[in-house]
């Protein structure tokens, strides 16, 4: 496995470039690499482009201050809005790779606004890295050979919530999740982990993207009188989900996927947020680790690195950094920004990220491992690790 040397040069080189616009193979010769960088900084997602777009910012700066890669090429972020539109996400992608000739593509920051574009980057052979969570991002994997992931798959995330569920002797749930390529995996991982486990899920209840109360489904499956809900969904919506659970009275535990880790799901849901559980890399809790490995340290460098800049850490930034490590880690062990070397590379790549182990190989393009995954709780308005 690839490990990182000390703290501080951890995050450096775990956070390789930034800087907002324009390198293609043919450019390399000229001093910079171009990474095109597609994100949510307006529409239904904007909740989570901007942590994107800071976390890139903030490890890129280091890269290219500690003298870039390939013997002093410096990485160039080409950094466009796909406003939440997975047409407008594919149209940057084109661009991308036939107008500014880039090295890699990292985003969308979104299931939907991957989705749209896999099949582009697989035609243009260009390497993709997602922050999008479902796994049809990656597979099958032998039609998606040149894309790859760094969230965690639903899966997983279900299999944490399942040991809770027996920890807390919980035997009946349900589950609203939002309606699309994002809530379907969540969909699929929680029939299929009920299933398994004998634990009831009374309910199915879906909710349309950019919905602003789910009081009505909420009710509905209060109704079966399950002993906890689960909220499979990204902010802004898994706040409203959260005032919406409040203003019902449910008793019961209510368990969040990591799509809740956005920074504005304990300011947008305020009190409601208060005892509310999610599943997602520890991360977001690194403040409260003791460090112990190189990979702890870089954790706890990097969240306090971009508190003391932000104000407030995001449970997204992770994802967006070690996307571009992977992609600089790659291009550095290839030597080369050709896209098939690099994306042989990428598939060969056993590497620990700031949001935990990366194990790619012919059958895995991502993402993290699911040790990387604990269970929080918002306690005095902020996320801790769950006792």
């Amino acid at each position: 496995m690839r490990r990182g040397p000390a703290p501080l040069a951890v995050l450096c080189g775990l956070s390789l470039v930034v800087s907002g616009c324009g390198a293609d193979q043919a450019d390399t010769a000229a001093g910079e690499i171009r990474i095109g960088v597609s994100i949510e900084l307006s529409g239904t997602g904007a909740a989570i482009g901007p942590a994107h777009r800071n976390a890139l910012t903030l490890v890129a700066d280091d890269i290219n201050r500690r003298g870039g890669v390939l013997g002093g090429q410096r990485i160039k972020l080409i950094i466009k809005d796909n406003k939440s539109d997975p047409n407008q996400s594919l149209q940057l992608a084109k661009d991308f790779v036939d107008k500014d000739k880039v090295a890699a593509v990292i985003g969308g920051g979104s299931s939907p606004t991957t989705l749209s574009i896999v099949d582009t980057m697989e035609k243009r052979k260009v390497p993709l890295v997602s922050m999008g969570s479902s796994d049809e991002i990656v597979s099958p994997t032998g039609q998606r050979r040149f894309v790859f992931k760094t969230p965690p798959n639903p899966g997983p995330v279900m299999d944490v919530m399942l040991r809770e569920f027996k920890t807390h002797a919980i035997s009946r749930v349900g589950l609203l999740a939002v309606g699309d390529a994002y809530g379907d995996s969540g969909v699929k991982a929680v029939r299929e982990g009920t299933d398994r486990e004998a634990v009831t899920l009374v309910g199915v209840e879906r909710f349309a993207p950019g919905g602003r109360d789910y009081t009505a489904q909420l009710t509905r499956l209060v109704e079966q009188k399950p002993d906890a809900l689960v909220v499979w969904s990204i902010m802004p919506w898994a706040g409203q989900a959260a005032r919406n659970i409040q203003d019902l009275g449910f008793t019961g535990r209510t368990y969040f996927d990591s799509g809740a880790g956005a920074e504005q799901f304990v300011k947008d849901a305020n009190a409601a947020s208060e005892g509310m559980y999610m599943v997602h890399p520890t991360v977001l809790a690194a403040n409260q680790i003791t460090a112990t490995t190189p990979s702890a340290l870089a954790q706890k460098e990097f969240f306090t690195r971009y508190t003391q800049k932000y104000g407030t850490f995001s449970g997204f930034a992770s994802y967006s950094a070690d996307a571009l490590n992977l992609i600089v880690t790659a291009i550095e062990q290839a030597g080369t920004t050709d896209h098939n070397k690099v994306r042989d590379a990428l598939e060969k790549l056993s590497y620990d990220g700031l949001t935990g182990s990366f194990q790619f190989g012919p059958a895995n393009h991502g993402g993290v491992s699911g040790d990387a995954l604990t269970v929080l709780t918002v306690r005095n308005g902020g996320w801790v690790v769950a006792q």
